[in-house]
């Protein structure tokens, strides 16, 4: 029987990020030793531009029958050897996908997505084959080790964004099951939250800004302080309390938007195509693929080592390819568009570089820091119920001296207020998904993203209910589409806070109750089709031996962990039906 949590042998926490991927995992005795023993495969490291990282980039590689041939750098740099042969053409390459789930209104199992050439898959194919190689991966090593650890001892823990919808995250866990990872094996964390927890055991030099006196593990109880996670797709920022014992509190609900470092690239891309037109662009994206994904590469490198003190030009070597481009399609030659587009006077061409004066390569970030700080301060204004005065910034986006500087700049040691960054703030989210797994009872707390409510058919009401929504079941005038909460937005839910309703049939012999579940942005929403409202899922339960007489059925809705869940009986039998809600098809 597979073991959960703290009695796991072995804990995986696979870190599934926007640019880059990856796992870390702990064995038991560890644990128990030092929390922070946690490993990372370092197979991981190489690349072309040697971007030496303890992830992987986000890249799946498929062959033309849609099965795995590469993922990661393998697959970035197979991918780019095929295209300068002109072999790329029956390969899928997918990269940067996870944020398709950044807004999951609506998204399905049927949902699909365009590779970097426009060809499509099922999204949800994408994702699981992509869990399944950081799996396989994971297993592999362990049998090369000789560990003798079995699937059954393995507990796995899977990241997301706090942000994403609860559809996203459901998304998320059938892609798991697809992959291999049975679902009673298997929990989510929120990524602020796995970073919080992993910095609770950090010694105050793994971090880049000493906080003075104080180490951020010593922090006292009723220190609130902001998480900010700025990850490749997403900044993803809540706020939390320390409490006596060491569990946390979050004390307002996560929130954010797409500022992570991937932004950044497409304003690079808005620049050039300022510059060359979006014809251009249009062309070489699309023909030259190897030299396309070698100038972001180029950017990639670029973007490590701009701060707000860099003097120097930055260099990037430009393909010849979009020159000729260029030439065909607007009859002047790459050098000639940048001299006479709006940028001249800060983008030159020397032989084959592009060289970019730092003010303007400083102003492709600001657009996103701007949203970033923007948001922290909005955060801050609404007081969280006391003062914060620790600002916690992880995620591989925060690694960036520029953005690092611009944090500091606007908040460190004003108010009351540090800044502090841990050193391996890139991995602070995998390595603390792990301690998550065996100790996710740390969280005690937390705030409600959305509405909860169930649709419900109710006798029409002409004083109540729009002519619109009328329809007649079995003689009986009624209300289609209502949306009856049963917890709103903004409750704070302490872990297995239990929501009881209870619901009754509405014709003879009703053999099966459907529960239609929809979350809301609005605290009091009247129908589904109100703005803001997504369906998240169905719960059928089964009532045996039906009749004709009306039936009562109750639903436990158990909020205040990662996922909500949900056990459910008919009344007179009191047989539970524990469930997790399937999206549709």
């Amino acid at each position: 029987m597979a073991k959960r949590g703290a009695d796991a042998l072995l804990v995986v926490a696979i870190d599934f990020g926007t640019t880059y991927s990856g796992y870390a995992f702990q064995f038991k005795h560890d644990f128990a030793r030092d929390p922070t023993q946690i490993s990372a495969p370092q197979a991981w490291n190489g690349g072309k531009k040697n971007l030496m990282s303890l992830k992987t980039p986000t890249i799946l590689l498929l062959n033309e029958k849609k099965e795995i041939d590469s993922f990661g750098f393998e697959a970035e740099d197979k991918y780019s050897n095929l295209c300068m042969d002109g072999k790329n053409v029956n390969y899928y390459y997918f990269r940067r996908f996870k944020m398709k789930l950044q807004d999951a209104e609506g998204l399905k199992k049927t949902s699909v997505i365009e590779d970097e050439t426009g060809r499509k898959m099922a999204a949800i194919d994408v994702f699981s084959l992509s869990i399944r190689c950081l799996k396989n991966h994971m297993t592999e090593m362990l049998k090369k080790q000789g560990t003798g650890v079995k699937d059954t001892e393995i507990h796995w823990v899977l990241t997301v964004p706090a942000i994403w919808s609860d559809a996203a995250k459901q998304f998320m866990r059938e892609a798991a099951e697809k992959a291999g990872i049975p679902s009673n094996q298997l929990c989510i964390a929120l990524e602020p939250e796995a970073a919080s927890m992993f910095c609770q055991y950090l010694p105050v030099d793994k971090f880049c800004t000493q906080v003075g006196s104080v180490q951020f593990s010593a922090a006292p109880p009723g220190t609130k302080y902001m998480v900010v996670d700025l990850g490749g797709g997403t900044a993803d920022m809540t706020i939390h309390e320390k409490l006596q014992g060491g569990g946390l509190k979050e004390v307002c609900k996560a929130s954010g938007g797409p500022w992570g470092g991937t932004a950044v690239d497409m304003t690079f891309l808005q620049l050039l195509v300022s510059i060359v037109s979006g014809p251009v662009m249009h062309k070489f994206m699309k023909t030259e693929v190897y030299d396309y994904l070698d100038l972001f590469r180029e950017f990639e490198s670029a973007k490590r080592n701009l701060s707000l003190q860099t003097k120097d030009m930055i260099n990037l070597k430009f393909p010849a390819s979009l020159n000729e481009i260029c030439k065909e399609l607007t009859g002047n030659d790459f050098k000639t568009c940048v001299t006479e587009s709006p940028h001249s006077s800060n983008v030159t061409i020397v032989s084959d570089k592009m060289r970019i004066h730092p003010d303007l390569m400083r102003s492709l970030f600001k657009k996103v820091t701007d949203n970033i700080v923007r948001h922290v301060k909005s955060m801050l204004s609404q007081g969280a119920g006391g003062k914060v005065t620790l600002i916690l910034m992880v995620g591989g986006f925060s690694e960036s001296p520029f953005v690092q500087d611009v944090m500091r700049e606007e908040f460190h040691n004003k108010n009351g207020l540090k800044v502090i960054i841990p050193k391996d703030a890139g991995i602070s989210v995998m390595n603390g998904a792990v301690i998550f797994g065996r100790k996710p009872e740390t969280i005690k707390s937390r705030v409600l993203r959305y509405t909860y409510g169930v649709k419900l058919t109710p006798k029409f009401e002409d004083r109540i209910h729009p002519e619109s929504k009328k329809v007649i079941i079995n003689g009986t005038a009624r209300c289609q589409g209502v949306f009856r909460p049963f917890i709103t937005m903004d409750t704070e839910v302490e872990q297995d806070h239990q929501v009881i309703e209870v619901y009754n049939t509405t014709v003879e012999f009703q053999s099966e109750v459907n529960l239609a579940v929809y979350t809301s942005q609005e605290k009091k929403p009247k129908f589904i089709t109100d703005p803001g409202c997504q369906f998240l899922g169905d719960l059928n339960i089964t009532i045996p031996n039906p009749t004709k007489d009306e039936r009562i059925v109750v639903a436990i809705f158990i909020f205040g962990n990662a996922e909500m869940k949900v056990v459910a009986m008919e009344k007179d039998s009191g047989i539970p039906f524990v469930t997790s809600f399937k999206m549709t098809e």
